[in-house]
């Protein structure tokens, strides 16, 4: 089933559209449900524990820690968890009759003490299709019951799920849910995902190695045919760990990335773009040598691209053997982009201290 396709920047756009929206018989406020289909790993989670969540905390007032934030894990649940347990009790009269336990779901609203907050089903295409019906009332607007109990009205309600042809167990969402709220299927943009990283402290040379090969498909956003690892942008996040855990050590020379480094970058990527990262940091001859830094460090060459500062730096950073050497790598430190000088000054500042120089 085709989605109406938008990324991130978009749907930050329509917000104030969905969160200003009135009934038109009553004239109340009327918050619909906001779904996001999409690839494995493109962030459809962090999205609503983020932005969105910032987005609708400036909508009502508050700061977005003040925001209730509920994350619902559907796929592994069934109907009867999410609506509450039937158990047998005696009416007035001593009768039996059934009667159901609040819903969990109620409960965790009631217990954050929050009037405003954000209901989250993640991986609802993954459930069955009894807890998508469970959940029917819960995502209409005019209803927001579950189970018969009202989801309180400063609540909102969000979905995600991956797409029929993403190889995760996800099925067709039931037609008389799409008709509840809009839904969109999150396109990748990967500069939209370097803004991302460099915020969030990713491996520039990660960064600078995923723009550059932007255009022959770094990223998958198809799941390939045959098995194995592939590049998402979380995979690579992960991958990227190791890779900075590697050229953080006195091992890395500023331009080799050994076999075994590489497999292990592979067997969260494939090794086709962990390949790609391996050529693009030996592409570090546009890099100055440590021997260069080293010995002019108010004149060697300074890297336009982030991530060959980086290198250049490391190399220095690593060369370094006594007071002198350590002092001309960080007066070439301080001329690299203000948050490296943070992060390479505090590093080359700890291996000092721990050779006492």
């Amino acid at each position: 089933m085709a989605h109406i396709q938008t990324d991130i920047a978009g749907i930050n756009k329509m917000l104030p559209l969905v969160f200003n929206a009135t009934d038109a018989i009553t004239g109340a406020s009327e918050i619909v449900p906001v779904g996001l289909i999409g690839p494995v790993g493109v962030g459809k989670t962090q999205y609503f524990k983020g932005p969105f969540r910032e987005a609708y905390a400036e909508h009502v007032g508050l700061a977005s820690d003040q925001i209730g934030f509920i994350q619902e894990r559907v796929a592994n649940r069934d109907s009867a968890e999410i609506a509450g347990v039937a158990l047998p009790s005696k009416d007035a009269n001593g009768d039996i009759i059934t009667q159901f336990t609040k819903p969990p779901l109620i409960t965790k609203i009631e217990q954050t003490g929050r009037e405003y907050g954000i209901i989250l089903f993640d991986e609802l295409l993954q459930a069955g299709t009894d807890v998508q019906k469970v959940l029917a009332d819960v995502l209409d607007p005019a209803e927001r019951t579950l189970a018969g109990w009202a989801i309180p009205d400063g609540w909102v309600v969000c979905f995600t799920g991956n797409r029929t042809s993403d190889k995760s167990g996800a099925s067709r969402m039931l037609s008389h849910l799409l008709n509840r709220g809009p839904v969109f299927e999150l396109g990748f943009n990967v500069r939209g995902w370097a803004g991302w990283a460099e915020e969030n402290g990713v491996n520039p040379i990660g960064i600078d190695c995923a723009l550059a090969f932007a255009d022959e498909g770094f990223f998958v956003t198809e799941v390939p045919t045959e098995d194995g690892p592939f590049p998402t942008p979380r995979s690579y996040v992960r991958a990227l760990q190791h890779l900075t855990v590697y050229t953080d050590s006195p091992e890395f020379d500023g331009v080799t990335i050994p076999s075994y480094v590489e497999t292990l970058i592979a067997a969260s990527i494939g090794a086709r773009s962990a390949g790609m990262l391996t050529r693009h940091i030996a592409m570090a001859d546009q890099v100055p040598t440590a021997d260069e830094i080293l010995a002019d460090p108010t004149g060697a060459n300074v890297p336009d691209a982030t991530g060959y500062q980086l290198l250049a730096a490391n190399r220095a950073i690593n060369s370094a053997h006594d007071a002198d050497t350590g002092e001309a790598a960080l007066a070439y430190v301080v001329r690299l982009r203000p948050d490296l000088q943070v992060s390479l000054g505090s590093k080359l500042l700890r291996t000092s201290a721990r050779n006492g120089w």
